[in-house]
């Protein structure tokens, strides 16, 4: 079980690190932002965090974990508090971290530090305005282990899609283009209101707009910034949708919610209702972003 149990918005990256934390984990330093807080956050031991999505395994510093093993790495070590860098670590990381430590059995105390961009990296698009230039490359969604759909049992029940929205639209365009209405029956998209930066908004609604017709479809608007308010609304989603797919494309703080949402309520999935999520694995671009924004810390405790 995985509660959030305070949000804050910190002055300085340096105080994000008061507390006595017995390690730090983080991504690859690829932009301003990521660059900064590992050069700040003096922690230590410091554990490097990469995912291999070919054998669906996680490196936690130099030693390679199968995911459904990583709780190794927590019940082996003297780890009781650990503070996590997400922004420089991907929405699949993230999840199986989180998991392992729901699934060592022990109580844990976990500080989730994210920093927001002054300014995303852009380039003019074919349609003649700004767009947005946040990864190099993709790969086709796909279910992710653990955390995928049981889509055998009853093939004539589709699950509702819930997209948290980015400013990559053709990430959403590639998920419904090719299932072409055969696995999903409805779109609840999902808007991050305010965004990081005023306008911001308007162009992620406007990129996206041309798939809303592709599904019946509803657009809902959230706190991008608040995981405890993300993880409530798919508590809600859930209670009036027997079947959900979920893909995070939006805000790292989303990704957050979303994670604690799964772990906490995968357990519970039967034939008759059921989550899961999907995932397109993007290799971001070096300097993606510029700038330091809001940095916020997301306090979670981890308990059986």
């Amino acid at each position: 079980m995985i509660t959030i149990n305070r949000i804050r918005q910190n002055p300085t990256i340096d105080s994000c690190c008061t507390e006595e934390y017995d390690a730090f984990s983080c991504g690859k330093a690829i932009d301003e932002r990521t660059i900064t807080v590992l050069n700040q956050v003096k922690i230590t031991p410091n554990y490097a965090i990469t995912f291999d999505k070919t054998n669906y395994s996680i490196t936690i510093g130099s030693t390679q974990y199968k995911i459904f093993r990583l709780q190794e790495f927590f019940i082996s070590s003297d780890i009781n508090r650990v503070l996590i860098d997400s922004t420089s670590l991907g929405f699949p990381e993230l999840l199986y971290l989180l998991d392992a430590m729901n699934r060592s059995g022990k109580h844990l105390y976990c500080t989730i530090i994210y920093v927001e961009p002054k300014e995303y990296a852009k380039e003019v698009s074919t349609e003649g305005d700004d767009e947005f230039v946040l990864s190099d490359k993709r790969y086709p969604f796909i279910a992710l282990p653990a955390f995928a759909l049981d889509n055998q049992s009853n093939s004539d029940d589709k699950a509702t899609l819930v997209s948290f929205l980015g400013f990559e639209n053709s990430r959403l365009g590639h998920i419904l283009e090719h299932d072409d209405g055969a696995s999903y029956k409805q779109l609840l998209a999902h808007l991050s209101i305010p965004a990081y930066k005023a306008g911001w908004e308007n162009i992620s609604l406007k990129r996206h707009m041309k798939y809303f017709n592709m599904l019946n479809s509803e657009l809902i608007t959230y706190p991008g910034s608040n995981p405890y308010a993300v993880n409530e609304l798919l508590n809600d989603i859930i209670s009036e949708h027997n079947k959900i797919v979920i893909t995070s494309l939006g805000t790292k703080p989303t990704a957050i919610g979303i994670c604690v949402f799964l772990i906490n309520n995968i357990a519970k999935n039967n034939v008759d209702n059921q989550i899961g999520a999907i995932y397109d694995f993007p290799e971001k671009s070096a300097n993606r972003s510029r700038g330091i924004g809001q940095i916020y810390s997301y306090e979670l405790e981890i308990y059986n």
